[in-house]
C-alpha cells in the first residue's frame, strides 16, 4: 500500500510489478545458475576429452612409428645386415632409423605428461638405441666358413625388452582412455540429476509467474487502458467538454485524473505555443556559425527603411529612415574558399568563415552593418551610403583581408570579390537589391581575385547568358559540342615544334563559340570542371596518338593539358587522373597548373604534385608574372617547365630596360633551378628574337600558329617537320 497524489492509499501497479519483477529476476538467475553449470560441466567433459584425444593420438602415432622402426625388417634387421657386411648404406640406414626412434620417443614424451610405468617404457627404449649404434666400419676380413650364421649372432641388447616396452606403452594408452571414459560418465550424471532437478524447479517458477503476469495484465492494466485509450481520442479529437471521471486508486486511475487536467489546460496551452512558434520565424534572424545576422534581417533592414519614419537601427541616434535616403549594398564572396574547404575540412572552413567574420565586423564604420548569407556569402549594408562610400568600404574590407588569417595554426591566405550595387531611394523591391550586388559580385570574380565591380544594368545580360551556359554545358560533353585544339610549341633554337598545348573550346548549337573565359568560370562554379577536365586528358591523349603515328619524322611530340585548382584538390579526381596518366597510352602528356594552386595549402599542394611527378609527368606552371606569381614556388615545387604569360612578354621590343631585365632574370633563374622556359602569347618577330637572345627555350602564340583542330594540327606537324628537315624555315623562326 503507497500513497497516491490524491491521498488516497491502494496497492499499485508499482508494487505489483516490482513483486513480478524480484520473481523474475530469481527465475532467471535460477536458469541462468543452471545453465551456467550445465555449460561449465560440459565443457570440462568435452576439454577432458579433446586433451586426451590430441595426447593420444599424438602418442598413437609415436608408438605406431616406434613399432615399425623397431620391428622386424627395421632397425635390428639393418643392424645385423652392417654387423655382417659393413656396408656403408646400412650403416646410414641404422643411423637414421635411429634418429627417428629418438624423435618418436620425444614427441610421445612431451604430447603430455607421462606415468611412471611409460616412463620406465621410454627409458628402456632409449637405452637400448646407443648398444644399436654401428661402431665405424673396419677393413673388411674374410668370414671363416665355419664361423656362426648371421642370423644365429646374439646382440648385445634385449629383444624381449623393447617388445615389451611397446606393449607397455600400447597398455597404458588403453588404460588411460578407460580411466577417461569413467570419469567423464560420472560428471554426465551429475549433470544429468542437476539439470532435472533444477530445471523442474525452474518450470514450477516459471508457471507460477505467467499465471500472475496473465492476471495483472488483465485485471490491473489492460482494462484501464482501454478506458484510457478512448479518453485520448476525445483529447486527440479536441472533444474537451466532458470530464474524465477516474474514481481509481493507481498509477493508471492517477493517469486518468492528470489526463483530465490536461484536457482543462490544452486549449490555453494550445494557444500558447502559437504565441511562441510565431515569436520564434522573427527571433531566427542571426545566423549560428558567425553570430550576424542573416539574409531573412537583410531583407527586413532593405523593406523596413523604405517606411518613413522606420529607425531598424541603422540610422544615427535621433535620426528616422527616409523613403529617398540613398542606400548601398556591397556583397562579398571569399576567394578559393571551396578549395581551402576541400582541402583542409569542413571544420576549418566553418571557423575561417567565423574569423573573416570577427575580422570583417571590426573594420565596419558608423552606419555599417554585416551579414552572412550563407556559405562563403557576406553582405555589408551602409545606410545613407551612397558610391564614394561603397568603395571606400570596399578599399577598408579588402585591405582587412590582405594579411592572411590565423586558424588551427595555420595562416591561410584569402581575399575576396565584392560587388556593389547602390539604391537612390528609388528601387522596387529589396530583393532586387540584392540581387543586383550579386550582379556586380559575378563580374568581379569573373575578373579574377580581389576585385570589385560596380552594378551596371548591362550587366544583367551577363547573368542570363551565365545562367544558360550552365544549363547547357550540362549536355554539351554528350552532344559533341566540346572539343579539343592544340596549339604549338616550338624550339626557339631550331623551330622545330616539340609539342601542343591543349585547349578547350565549346561550339554552341545557338551561340556560336563560346569563349573558355564565359564558360570555364561556369564549370568552376556549378562542379562541371571535373567533367570537362577528364574529357579533355582523353581526348587529348587519343589525338597525340594518332598525330604520332602519322607524323613519325617529327619525333617525340608532347602535349600540354591544363589541371584547374578545383581538380586538383578533389582527392577521387586525382586519384582517377593518375590512374589514367600510368597507362602507356598517356605517356608524354604535360601537366599544367597556375599558381593559385599553392596560395592555401602550399604543403598539401605539394603532396599532390609530387604524386603526379613519382608517375614520371611533367609539371609546368603557367601563366607565370601574374597574380601570386613568388620566386620561391619555383624552387619549392616540383616544376620542370615555367610558362611566361603572355602579359609579362607583350610588346618586349618596346618595353623599358626594367623590364627587358626582368624578363632575363626570370629566364636565368628558371634554367639555374632547371626548368625549361616557355614563352606565352609571342605575336611578333621582335619579341620573338629578344626571347631567343635571353635564352627562353620554348614560344607559342599567334606568330607560329592559332590553336588547332587536330587535322590541322596534323598538318602543321608535317609541314613544319620538313620545313625543319630541309631548313626551309621562314626568316623569322
Amino acid at each position: 500500500m503507497v500513497p497516491l497524489r490524491n491521498g488516497r492509499r491502494g496497492s499499485t501497479i508499482a508494487g505489483l510489478t516490482a513483486v513480478l519483477a524480484v520473481a523474475l529476476v530469481l527465475t532467471i538467475v535460477a536458469t541462468l545458475g543452471i545453465g551456467v553449470r550445465l555449460m561449465l560441466g560440459i565443457e570440462d567433459v568435452s576439454a577432458r576429452w579433446e586433451q586426451y584425444d590430441l595426447e593420444a593420438a599424438t602418442k598413437a602415432d609415436a608408438l605406431s612409428e616406434l613399432r615399425g622402426l623397431i620391428g622386424t625388417g627395421s632397425v635390428i634387421d639393418y643392424f645385423h645386415q652392417y654387423q655382417r657386411q659393413k656396408d656403408p648404406e646400412q650403416r646410414r640406414l641404422v643411423e637414421e632409423k635411429l634418429r627417428l626412434i629418438g624423435a618418436n620417443i620425444d614427441a610421445y614424451r612431451n604430447s603430455g605428461d607421462a606415468s611412471a610405468d611409460e616412463e620406465q617404457a621410454l627409458g628402456t627404449l632409449e637405452a637400448a638405441l646407443p648398444k644399436l649404434a654401428p661402431a665405424p666400419a673396419a677393413p673388411a676380413k674374410p668370414i671363416p666358413a665355419k664361423s656362426a650364421s648371421p642370423k644365429n649372432a646374439k646382440p648385445d641388447f634385449d629383444v624381449a625388452a623393447l617388445s615389451a616396452s611397446l606393449g607397455a606403452l600400447n597398455m597404458e594408452l588403453s588404460e588411460s582412455r578407460a580411466r577417461l571414459t569413467e570419469s567423464n560418465r560420472d560428471g554426465l550424471m551429475r549433470l544429468r540429476w542437476f539439470m532435472a532437478a533444477g530445471g523442474g524447479g525452474s518450470a514450477v517458477m516459471m508457471v507460477a509467474l505467467a499465471v500472475l503476469v496473465v492476471w495483472t495484465a488483465r485485471h490491473r492494466v489492460t482494462r484501464p487502458l482501454k478506458r484510457l485509450v478512448e479518453d485520448s481520442r476525445r483529447l486527440e479529437a479536441l472533444k474537451l467538454d466532458r470530464a474524465f471521471d477516474w474514481p481509481g486508486r493507481d498509477e493508471l486511475g492517477e493517469l486518468g485524473r492528470t489526463l483530465d487536467g490536461a484536457r482543462r489546460s490544452l486549449g490555453t496551452l494550445l494557444r500558447e505555443n502559437e504565441d511562441k512558434a510565431r515569436k520564434l520565424v522573427e527571433q531566427l534572424t542571426h545566423d549560428d556559425l558567425t553570430g550576424l545576422p542573416n539574409r531573412a534581417l537583410v531583407i527586413q533592414w532593405l523593406r523596413e527603411r523604405r517606411r518613413p519614419g522606420f529607425e531598424p537601427g541603422l540610422e544615427k541616434d535621433g535620426e528616422t529612415g527616409s523613403e529617398n535616403a540613398p542606400l548601398a549594398l556591397l556583397f562579398l564572396n571569399l576567394d578559393g574558399f571551396k578549395m581551402i574547404n576541400d582541402s583542409l575540412g569542413h571544420g576549418v572552413g566553418d571557423r575561417l568563415l567565423a574569423a573573416v567574420g570577427e575580422r570583417l565586423q571590426r573594420h565596419l564604420e558608423e552606419g555599417e552593418r554585416l551579414a552572412r548569407l550563407g556559405g562563403d556569402e557576406f553582405v555589408v549594408v551602409i545606410d545613407k551610403g551612397g558610391v564614394a562610400e561603397a568603395r571606400a568600404c570596399a578599399a577598408r574590407l579588402e585591405h582587412a583581408l590582405a594579411e592572411a588569417v590565423p586558424v588551427d595554426g595555420m595562416e591561410l591566405a584569402v581575399s575576396a570579390g565584392i560587388g556593389i550595387a547602390v539604391d537612390d531611394g528609388h528601387t522596387g523591391q529589396a530583393e532586387e537589391l540584392l540581387r543586383d550586388a550579386d550582379i556586380a559580385l559575378y563580374r568581379a570574380k569573373a575578373a579574377g581575385r580581389a576585385r570589385t565591380e560596380m552594378f551596371d544594368v548591362k550587366h544583367r545580360d551577363t547573368i542570363v547568358l551565365r545562367h544558360r551556359l550552365k544549363t547547357d554545358l550540362d549536355r554539351a560533353i554528350e552532344r559533341d559540342e566540346i572539343f579539343v585544339v592544340y596549339q604549338p610549341i616550338i624550339r626557339l633554337g631550331s623551330g622545330a615544334v616539340t609539342g601542343f598545348e591543349a585547349l578547350i573550346r565549346w561550339r554552341h548549337p545557338e551561340l556560336g563559340l563560346v569563349s573558355p573565359v564565359e564558360f570555364i568560370p561556369v564549370a568552376e562554379e556549378f562542379g562541371k570542371i571535373l567533367d570537362l577536365g577528364r574529357f579533355v586528358l582523353k581526348q587529348a591523349a587519343s589525338d597525340m596518338a594518332v598525330l604520332r603515328a602519322a607524323v613519325p619524322e617529327a619525333g617525340r611530340i608532347s602535349v600540354n593539358v591544363n589541371f584547374s585548382p578545383r581538380q586538383m584538390w578533389d582527392e577521387g579526381h586525382v586519384i582517377e587522373m593518375t590512374g589514367l596518366l600510368a597507362q602507356p597510352d598517356f605517356a608524354d602528356i604535360k601537366i599544367e597548373v597556375t599558381e593559385s594552386l599553392a596560395v592555401t595549402n602550399p604543403e598539401a599542394a605539394r603532396k599532390i604534385l609530387l604524386r603526379f611527378r613519382e608517375l614520371g609527368v611533367k609539371l609546368c606552371i603557367d601563366d607565370f608574372g601574374t597574380g601570386y606569381s613568388s620566386l620561391s614556388h619555383l624552387a619549392r615545387f616540383p616544376f620542370d617547365v615555367l610558362k611566361l604569360d603572355k602579359s609579362f612578354i607583350a610588346d618586349l621590343a618596346e618595353l623599358g630596360a626594367d623590364q627587358i631585365r626582368l624578363v632575363r632574370a626570370v629566364v636565368t633563374l628558371a634554367h639555374d633551378l632547371g626548368l625549361e622556359v616557355v614563352a606565352e602569347g609571342i605575336e611578333t618577330a621582335a619579341e620573338h628574337d629578344c626571347l631567343r637572345q635571353f635564352g627562353c627555350d620554348y614560344g607559342q602564340g599567334y606568330l607560329f600558329a592559332k590553336p588547332l583542330p587536330a587535322e590541322e594540327a596534323r598538318l602543321f606537324l608535317r609541314s613544319h617537320a620538313q620545313a625543319v628537315a630541309s631548313a626551309d624555315l621562314p626568316s623569322l623562326v
